[in-house]
């Protein structure tokens, strides 16, 4: 799909507040409803854009944010691939990056309190035995 400047106004409506209705990104954007309505429908389907709810974490008791940088060992591939389907299986891994320099992955965890990071991090040493060489 080519994004125009219609489809760059509308995202950058949303960007300013995700919430923002149909109406509200007319009056912003000086688009019709209609084309609005079709443009969002149509970067969905493409992937461009996506709605999601954001939990926030501290309301459900975890408190805390944690950045974890991992290196990793390169080799086998299916090791990494392993890893990284488990990562993203983590109900407290907030977010996952690779990286390119001395670290591999950068992760943002949300945690209770000092023990229950301590068991996290445990438990994403033990995905892929052997795999991290160091965080």
């Amino acid at each position: 799909m080519q994004i125009d400047e219609k489809d760059k106004k509308i995202m950058k409506a949303l960007f300013e507040d995700g919430r923002m209705s149909v109406a509200e990104i007319e009056k912003k954007t000086r688009i019709r409803r209609d084309s609005i309505a079709r443009r969002l429908k149509n970067m969905q389907k493409q992937k461009i854009i996506s709605f999601m709810p954001f939990v926030n974490p501290a309301l459900i008791g975890l408190p805390n944010f944690a950045v974890l940088l991992l290196r990793v060992k390169t080799n086998p591939v299916e090791s990494k691939e392993k890893f990284i389907f488990k990562m993203k299986d983590n109900k407290y891994i907030f977010h996952l990056s690779k990286l390119i320099g001395k670290f591999d992955f950068y992760s943002v965890l949300v945690y209770k309190d000092t023990s229950h990071l301590n068991k996290l991090i445990e438990e994403i040493k033990s995905y892929v035995p052997n795999f991290i060489e160091d965080f």
